[in-house]
């Protein structure tokens, strides 16, 4: 008879561990550019080409997708094209200065340095704009009245990280006021929420929103208070961070591909697209696992691939969708009948030799 290729049924997983190995779960194709025109592929052998680009791994060609615009989020629309992996604007993820500071801990007023004119010191670090870290030294006082419940913050210094100081700009003390029956903050300079903002050079940061509605004032029985600082706001936001570097990618089940850095940054870089066909069994070979569009199987529905209900593994390809089982059945099969011809055959060519002599 013929030879058949069934492209639409699924093959089994054969696992490879290669990070850029993938395999579609579902009836779609990936889409490959060889300069020319869009290929169709179930072969998810991928690697990352010299130029950072994601390419097929034996003729290096572009796999089609969409590319994130703002490191969040993809639209998975309109015209395909090549996807970057690796290059100068995503190689490295930028700094940036923190912009909130949170207070917490207790303000023992026993402790003796609050009384003094040094005051107690408070150290905050902070990201610069620069992503170099910066320390901030806050003098504590007990505002120099007879009030327990009132205490003055003042902003006394800022250094880099060799040690060096850094010029100040004018800032105001802060007011802190506590509640004398069970020491949680009344206000910070009149605000209730406890949230005052100041004033830090513009190498770091220009400005730095601090929260002291978690500190609080009772007395202790050492007479040390234990308030400190953390960087960023209570939800973790404003935090900052210094720049980072890339240091792996991930692709998603839904195809998106996602870069992290050594600073704890995160980016979506780009999706991978998927095609579908009205009729893929009229897709024609092209060669290397490869097929064209032709008008048997009709256009290409480019989708992302969650659309139909598919997804993409990594680290696995899609093996030969060919029933073994099936195909020894038929072999043996086709074997047993052209043994038994072979024996018609050679039973005929003895009645004929043993004819020939009896007519001799």
């Amino acid at each position: 008879g013929a030879i058949a290729t069934n492209i639409s049924a699924q093959g089994a997983v054969q696992t490879t561990n290669l990070p850029f190995d993938m395999m579609i779960s579902g009836n779609s194709f990936f889409i490959v550019n060889n300069g020319a025109e869009n290929l169709y592929t179930r072969d998810g052998t991928f690697t990352v080409n010299d130029a950072g680009d994601l390419v097929t791994r034996s003729n290096g060609y572009y796999v089609q997708g969409w590319t994130s615009s703002d490191g969040k989020t993809v639209a998975a629309t309109g015209a395909t094209a090549k996807l970057s992996l690796i290059n100068a604007a995503n190689k490295t993820s930028a700094a940036q200065s923190t912009t909130a500071e949170t207070f917490s801990g207790n303000i023992d007023g026993k402790e003796s340095a609050l009384s003094a004119s040094t005051g107690k010191t408070v150290t905050a670090g902070v990201y610069g704009s620069d992503g170099k870290n910066y320390t901030l030294s806050f003098k504590l006082t007990d505002a120099g009245d007879s009030d327990s419940s009132t205490y003055t913050m003042t902003l006394a210094g800022v250094t880099d990280a060799s040690g060096n100081s850094v010029t100040l700009p004018a800032n105001a003390d802060i007011n802190l006021k506590y509640n004398s029956s069970d020491g949680k903050l009344v206000s910070a300079n009149g605000a209730a929420s406890g949230i005052v903002s100041i004033n830090l050079p513009a190498s770091v940061g220009g400005s730095l929103s601090l929260d002291f509605s978690a500190s609080t004032n009772y007395a202790g029985t050492t007479g040390a208070s234990t308030i400190k600082t953390a960087m960023g706001d209570t939800d973790g936001n404003g935090a900052g961070r210094p720049e980072g570097t890339m240091n792996g990618i991930t692709v998603s089940k839904n195809g998106m591909i996602n870069a992290t850095y050594s600073n704890g940054d995160k980016k979506v870089l780009c999706q991978i697209a998927v095609a579908e066909f009205a009729n893929a069994s009229g897709l024609e070979k092209a060669g290397d696992n490869l097929y064209q569009a032709t008008p048997n199987s009709g256009a290409a529905q480019t989708m992302d691939v969650t659309k139909d209900g598919g997804s993409i593994a990594t680290g696995v390809l899609e093996a030969s969708n060919v029933d073994l089982a099936d195909e020894f059945t038929r072999m043996i099969t086709a074997q047993r009948g052209f043994q038994a011809n072979s024996r018609v055959i050679t039973t005929t060519d003895t009645m004929l030799s043993e004819l020939k002599q009896m007519k001799g």
